[in-house]
C-alpha cells in the first residue's frame, strides 16, 4: 500500500508540473540575505535568472555582505554565484525548485577555516565552492514572483545564507 500510495504522489507531482517562469523569459531581481556565520551580517544583491524551459532555471548572482554595528576590523566581502534551479514541486502560483551551482567570494576569513571546508579552494584572494539551494517561490502577478531561498555552501557553514528577494520579468505580458 506504501509503494501504491508513493508512486501515485510521485505521479501526480510530475504530471501537475507546470513552470516556474515562461520558456526563455530573462528574470531580473533583488535580494536581501542573512548568513548563518555571524549573527549581524547580512547581504544585498541582484540576480538575473533564465528559464531555459518551463523546468530549468539558469541564474547568475552578486551579494555584498555587510555587518550592522560590526567593529573595525571587520570587512565585508563580494560574492558570485551561477546555479541551475529545477523545479520539485508545483502548487500554483507556488513552486518549489531546487538546485546547485558554483559560489565565489573573497571574504578573507576563509584561509582560517580552509581545512574545515567540505569542498573549497583559493586561488589568490578568491575562494571557490559549491553550492546547494532550495527555494520556494511565489507569483504575485505575471511578471512579479517573490521568494525565500536557502543556500548551504561547501566552503562551511560560516557562508550558509537564508535569503528572500524578488524577480521581475520585464517581457511578460
Amino acid at each position: 500500500m506504501k509503494r501504491i500510495l508513493l508512486l501515485i504522489i510521485i505521479w501526480h507531482g510530475t504530471y501537475d508540473v507546470s513552470s516556474q517562469y515562461d520558456p526563455s523569459a530573462t528574470n531580473y531581481g533583488l535580494i536581501a540575505s542573512k548568513s548563518f556565520g555571524l549573527s549581524n551580517e547580512i547581504a544585498l544583491g541582484a540576480r538575473v535568472e533564465y528559464a531555459f524551459n518551463c523546468y530549468t532555471t539558469f541564474m547568475g548572482e552578486y551579494n555584498r555582505t555587510f555587518a550592522i554595528g560590526a567593529d573595525e576590523n571587520y570587512e565585508g566581502f563580494n560574492e558570485l554565484a551561477l546555479g541551475v534551479n529545477l523545479i520539485m514541486f508545483n502548487w500554483y502560483p507556488t513552486t518549489i525548485t531546487a538546485g546547485i551551482g558554483y559560489m565565489g567570494n573573497d571574504s578573507d576569513e576563509f584561509e582560517a577555516i580552509e581545512d574545515d571546508a567540505f569542498l573549497g579552494f583559493r586561488t589568490g584572494n578568491f575562494n571557490h565552492g559549491a553550492q546547494i539551494k532550495i527555494r520556494a517561490l511565489h507569483q504575485i502577478s505575471i511578471p512579479v514572483h517573490i521568494f525565500a531561498e536557502l543556500n548551504v555552501k561547501s566552503l562551511g557553514r560560516r557562508y550558509d545564507t537564508f535569503l528572500v528577494g524578488f524577480s521581475y520579468d520585464f517581457n511578460a505580458r
